[in-house]
């Protein structure tokens, strides 16, 4: 699959914090069918083309919830910002492929958000030159243009939470203008993937070190039809074969989701390994 990107790192840097709140409908029919479909040891995905899937891959995204919305309530829980459970800095010169780069670009993403939501502005400057200098690394320097602008009122502005929550606001609306009729669902569907596969990632690694998780836990149980929308996605994509692992890394996962009717402390630490694991096989 031949990955293209967006025309800027603005528009890329928050493309997948756009999603708007999921229909529920027939749920009990559904889980029937859905539990089926994640059980299948095989899809019938077939070569994966982005183009004459455009409908179906935004109609997914726009019906799930925000993964940016976590953020935001894992800090109402008191939970303490941790960097160590965020993509490490060095990590952006191990992206060597579009479909590293694509999930890359979108756990970076929810990365911001959290470094951000937490007041850490120079954090969130950093990320954001993370993100351009990935561009930068994949020889797209030409797409930066109208990029530096944002990024230079990011560093600008790093001490100023306001001013930060503004720029991040003014970007939503870009993308929110922008991406429906733009022409590449593929990174679209990558970064959708990667920003949620690193939020639920985060947010297992914070329960797991906070010493009363209850709050947490509550969010964590939340999250199954975010799970439910990225493996929709990855078996969409699977036949593309540098995308099949990433698939049958999140099936064992969006399997346990659905068949767990409550993930309590001794669930979170059974799939929270197994988890860490596919978050890292698509960045390193």
């Amino acid at each position: 699959m031949k990955i293209h990107l967006f025309k800027t790192i603005f528009f890329m840097g928050v493309l997948s914090l756009m999603v708007v709140s999921c229909n529920q409908s027939s749920k009990s029919k559904q889980s029937k069918e859905d539990s089926s479909s994640v059980k299948e040891a095989s899809v019938e995905a077939g070569v994966f083309d982005a183009v004459k899937m455009k409908d179906q891959i935004v109609e997914i995204i726009h019906n799930t919830p925000k993964a940016g919305d976590i953020v935001a309530l894992i800090n109402k829980t008191g939970a303490s910002y941790i960097s160590d459970v965020t993509v490490p800095v060095g990590n952006v010169e191990k992206l060597m492929t579009a479909t590293q780069q694509g999930p890359g670009l979108g756990m970076y993403t929810f990365d911001l958000q959290y470094s951000n939501v937490y007041g850490r502005g120079d954090v969130t400057a950093q990320i954001a030159n993370l993100e351009k200098q990935l561009i930068i690394k994949m020889g797209l320097q030409s797409e930066l243009t109208s990029s530096e602008n944002y990024v230079g009122r990011l560093k600008e502005n790093a001490g100023n939470k306001d001013s930060l929550n503004l720029l991040v606001t003014e970007a939503i609306n870009f993308c929110a203008q922008k991406f429906d009729t733009g022409e590449h669902p593929d990174i679209y569907a990558l970064s959708f993937i990667g920003i949620n596969v690193e939020a639920l990632h985060v947010l297992t690694q914070l329960t797991l070190l906070a010493s009363n998780n209850a709050d947490l836990l509550v969010i964590v149980n939340n999250q199954k039809e975010n799970i439910k929308s990225v493996f929709t996605l990855l078996e969409m994509m699977s036949g593309d074969e540098n995308i099949k692992p990433y698939y049958e890394s999140m099936k064992p996962i969006a399997q346990f989701f659905q068949e767990k009717q409550t993930i309590g402390a001794a669930e979170l630490l059974e799939i929270a390994p197994t988890i860490e694991k596919a978050r890292n096989g698509m960045i390193q």
